[in-house]
């Protein structure tokens, strides 16, 4: 280990525990040991405000991903763009907003120092270094964004059918880090970090989903209609990890080996790295969805996500729905030109999308979903939603905006098994 400064040693430790951060911010799972699980599949802003209780709504065009047989409620030729979705977790805000009395108050009288490692008076300041990279690795840091996706509807047989297809591109994110104890014990807090090995995994996912609906008309006293759906998703995952070969602390402070070592680009580029270091699979799932009518302004859903799957040697948690859906005005024929109400609950099995598997707290919360959703001025020129929710014992609540039946603006705060999320999304359609 080469040190041509004292001084470099904690800065370079101090950059390695902003890398951290930084890297959280892509989507991290920093308390998970190997996290093999597959990413969590797309959903939308406002079905994070509705407590994700949409299967029994499904009347936009991320039915796709939630209940294929919804596609046929739409009822018309629909294109959208998804510009840009958002999400990052409350730890963000609060690791936000103390960063700066940190960086004052620990990074600079170390960088400052000449001596940081062995100067008694900056003691505190080397114990406060290492416990808020302890604390960080504790805490569910986490920021996804999602760039611009597409979807298609597109009505066929006089309504009776539905076609959908959605390109999400590689954008989602999924990152892991976890530090393991190596070596032997150190007095110094800071040296103490030197001998532990860093484990990452970085995740980043794309797919093409395509889905058709089918509505068939009874008309009968007790089934109006009954749609059916199914959907096929291609998946495409590039995996960068250093399980195989984990890199100690030590190693970042002589950064031309470090580099040399575990980040040589070399004269090809990236491109030529990524293709020697990405673990790269392709993979599919298959979902089925049913959506029955009783009577106007009432909907029961029953959806398999994921029936059939497999990516590389894993597969995703199959996941069973049963969801009501009612429009409280459409059930009583109250003609209401000013809001419309709708109420939803679902039940899904424990491998639900928000835990796929895990983060179970093996309640019976654990099952359920609530959503409430109240539109002002419904298909007007400008139309305001109010949401409201709970996602398996979690409280959600949310707002959206339509402008010209063009652009739509939502917003949500979602909790889940995880972690509580802020959600934002922009969506422009015609």
């Amino acid at each position: 280990m080469r040190l041509n400064d004292t001084g470099d040693v904690v800065k370079i430790v101090a950059m390695f525990i902003l890398l951290i951060i930084a890297g959280s911010l892509l989507y991290t799972d920093v308390n998970a040991e190997e996290d093999q699980k597959p990413l969590y599949l797309f959903r939308s802003a406002r079905a994070s405000a509705l407590g994700n209780a949409y299967e029994a709504i499904a009347d936009d065009i991320y039915a796709v991903h939630y209940n294929p047989a919804g596609l046929t409620n739409i009822g018309e030729t629909i294109f959208q763009l998804m510009a840009v979705r958002g999400r990052f977790t409350s730890d963000v805000v609060e690791e936000a907003s103390t960063m700066q009395d940190f960086v004052n108050e620990t990074i600079v009288p170390l960088t400052d120092s000449n001596n940081p490692l062995m100067d008694p008076t900056l003691s505190a300041q080397r114990e406060a270094l290492v416990t808020r990279a302890e604390e960080i690795l504790k805490r569910r840091i986490g920021f996804g964004l999602d760039l611009p996706a597409f979807g298609l509807v597109l009505p066929m047989a006089d309504r009776k059918l539905a076609l959908g297809v959605s390109f999400i591109p590689m954008t989602q994110t999924n990152t892991s880090f976890r530090i393991v104890k190596r070596g032997l014990p150190w007095p110094d807090p800071v040296m103490e970090m030197f001998d532990n090995q860093v484990i990452y995994r970085v995740a980043f996912q794309g797919s093409l989903a395509t889905a058709v609906s089918y509505n068939h008309d009874l008309n009968a006293s007790f089934l109006k209609s009954i749609k059916i759906g199914a959907g096929l998703r291609l998946i495409r995952r590039s995996i960068f990890t250093d399980e195989d070969n984990p890199f100690m602390i030590a190693d970042v402070l002589n950064p031309d080996e470090f580099k040399k070592n575990y980040f040589n680009v070399g004269d090809e580029g990236f491109s030529g790295y990524a293709r020697d270091n990405f673990e790269t699979s392709t993979g599919y799932s298959v979902d089925l969805g049913s959506l029955l009518t009783p009577m106007d302004g009432l909907n029961l859903g029953l959806t398999f996500r994921n029936l059939v799957s497999g990516i590389s040697d894993q597969s995703f948690p199959p996941n069973f729905t049963m969801a009501v859906a009612a429009k409280p005005f459409s059930l009583l024929n109250v003609d209401n030109n000013l809001l419309d109400l709708t109420l939803a609950a679902s039940w899904d099995d424990p491998n639900g999308d928000d835990n796929l598997g895990g983060f179970a707290l093996d309640q019976y919360t654990d099952h359920i979903h609530l959503g409430a959703e109240v539109r002002l001025l419904p298909g007007q020129l400008v139309e305001v939603a109010l949401r409201a929710g709970n996602n398996q014992g979690f409280p959600t609540v949310g707002t959206g905006l339509r402008i010209f039946k063009f652009l739509n603006l939502d917003v949500a705060w979602y909790g889940d098994l995880e972690a509580d999320w802020l959600v934002g999304s922009m969506e422009v359609s015609f």
